[in-house]
């Protein structure tokens, strides 16, 4: 199972950055091209940690292989909703932050994991609650307060930059590198 996970996943990761690209003459706001060049580069910034944990903790259950498949949808439906709506776009994310939360859940339990991975696998989990909960509260702030989209896209970025760079910064290195 661990060959077959890492090789479909890996295909499945082209075919929706392929695909998503098909979106771009469809975009005609500012925001929505800032949202998908970043888009594009945080998918590929998490397939860095992504792919080597996938060969590290391959699934061992169908609900593993699930979770695997919804992150992978999740992506698409990322890319997706750069041309949709600014809450369309944070709500894909936070879905995807609570896959990824319970795949990283799943990983540790179901390996045990000790050390660097343990301190990997938490960093993360709590890294993904704390996204997941500024995440909505940009919805919030966007829904009551009409801010701009380009705004709220630019703080959301800001954020994620900051996150990525303490979530490194607490395991002393790129994970599995």
């Amino acid at each position: 199972m661990k060959n077959f996970s890492l090789k479909f996943i890996d295909v499945m990761i082209g075919i929706v950055l392929g695909l998503g690209f098909q979106w771009w003459l469809v975009l005609d706001s500012t925001w929505q091209y800032v949202a998908f060049i970043f888009v594009y580069l945080d998918i590929v910034d998490n397939w860095i940690d992504y792919s080597p944990s996938l060969k590290k903790f391959p699934p061992k259950r169908e609900i593993d292989v699930f979770l695997d498949l919804g992150i992978m949808f999740t992506f698409f439906l990322y890319i997706y909703s750069t041309q949709l709506t600014i809450i369309y776009f944070l709500t894909v994310f936070i879905v995807f932050k609570i896959l990824d939360y319970f795949w990283l859940w799943s990983s540790e339990k179901e390996y045990k994991s000790t050390g660097i991975d343990k301190l990997f696998l938490d960093t993360w989990m709590r890294f993904n609650i704390f996204e997941a909960i500024i995440t909505g509260i940009l919805i919030a702030v966007t829904l009551l307060f009409s801010i701009q989209p380009l705004i709220i896209i630019i703080i959301f970025i800001v954020i994620r930059i900051i996150t990525r760079i303490l979530a490194s910064l607490r395991y002393k290195k790129v994970h599995f590198v």
